[in-house]
């Protein structure tokens, strides 16, 4: 009773020990190739005109920040966050702050900006000093991921 079953066991292992590999080889010839991110410019109001831009001011990623001014409202600013290389970090917010308590907490009274998005522009707040600060905050770790210091606007 046992031979039988020992030798039709024997026979599936080397049948599947051949064929699971070809599946797996099949499909992963198969698979289409990931998609490209494209580069689009974010979706700006006509009224806008650059101020100022700058890529080396982030601590730790290389992120360009550009900042436009509103012909409408004259005092309102908007800054545009476009990273060189991904960040790999979750759900990441963007705040502006005056001053940084340290570097891995946010410090009290940092106004949120919004979500994170290479594709759209943030409004700033209108109380813009030099020396505040711009802050990517990791919502899923609690933790500051970087932070820039804005330069004086006009």
């Amino acid at each position: 009773m046992i031979q039988p079953l020992r030798a039709v066991h024997r026979r599936a292992s080397l049948a599947l020990a051949v064929v699971l590999p070809a599946v797996l080889l099949i499909g992963l010839g198969a698979r289409r190739p990931p998609p490209e991110p494209l580069l689009r410019s974010p979706a700006l109001p006509a009224s806008l005109h650059l101020i100022t831009e700058s890529a080396g001011s982030w601590q730790r990623h290389a992120i360009q920040t550009t900042i436009y001014g509103d012909l409408n409202p004259p005092n309102d600013f908007y800054v545009v966050l476009r990273p060189t290389q991904s960040i790999n970090e979750p759900d990441l917010l963007v705040y502006w702050s005056d001053a940084l308590s340290d570097e891995n907490h946010l410090p009290e009274g940092a106004l949120l900006l919004g979500a994170f998005d290479p594709d759209r522009a943030l409004i700033l707040p209108r109380e813009i000093q030099p020396g505040s600060h711009l802050i990517l905050y990791s919502l899923a770790h609690q933790a500051m991921v970087d932070h820039a210091t804005l330069e004086k606007l006009p």
